[in-house]
């Protein structure tokens, strides 16, 4: 629940340009991603919910801050191809649900999901700090996120046919 609070504070945040605001706070709302799984699993408290409303959160807070950082400063193919690869595998979420079948993450799209939060999270401070080779290095990481966004949504495919 708190991703989906603290996603729009972030969002308007960035916008705005308020970075040594925006920057701890998305890290902040990014790592209540880990908390919430990691405490799921320990407590063995996994439920329907969390199964497809983590990934839901995870999409809406990585998704719109994309969008303002495309809006300002990256790529706007590398951009689109993220969110593009987000949507097919939340619509692929979405079809597993309605057949209730519901699959836990897996490490790729863990992998996935670390990569998008450093991507953006490089990409956040260069523009905090003026440092033009940080954009750079955050559009490489976030090219790595689609190779893992890819095998993952194969992956789902396989998964889906057994």
């Amino acid at each position: 629940m708190a991703r989906f609070v603290l996603t729009p504070l972030v969002v308007w945040l960035v916008w705005i340009g308020n970075y040594e605001w925006g920057v701890p706070i998305f890290l902040l709302t990014a790592f209540t991603d880990t908390i919430d799984g990691s405490m799921a699993r320990t407590r063995n408290q996994i439920t329907k919910w969390g199964i497809v409303f983590d990934p839901i959160a995870d999409k809406l807070l990585i998704g719109s801050v994309l969008i303002v950082l495309i809006l300002q400063n990256l790529s706007l193919y590398l951009g689109i191809i993220i969110i593009f690869m987000e949507s097919i595998a939340a619509l692929a979420g979405l079809y597993s649900n309605r057949r209730e079948r519901v699959y836990m993450a897996n490490n790729l799209g863990k992998a996935k999901m670390c990569l998008q939060v450093a991507g953006i999270l490089v990409m956040l401070v260069g523009a905090w700090t003026g440092m033009v080779l940080l954009h750079s290095f955050a559009t490489i990481i976030l090219a790595t996120s689609v190779v893992f966004a890819l095998a993952n949504i194969i992956a789902f495919g396989f998964r889906h046919a057994v």
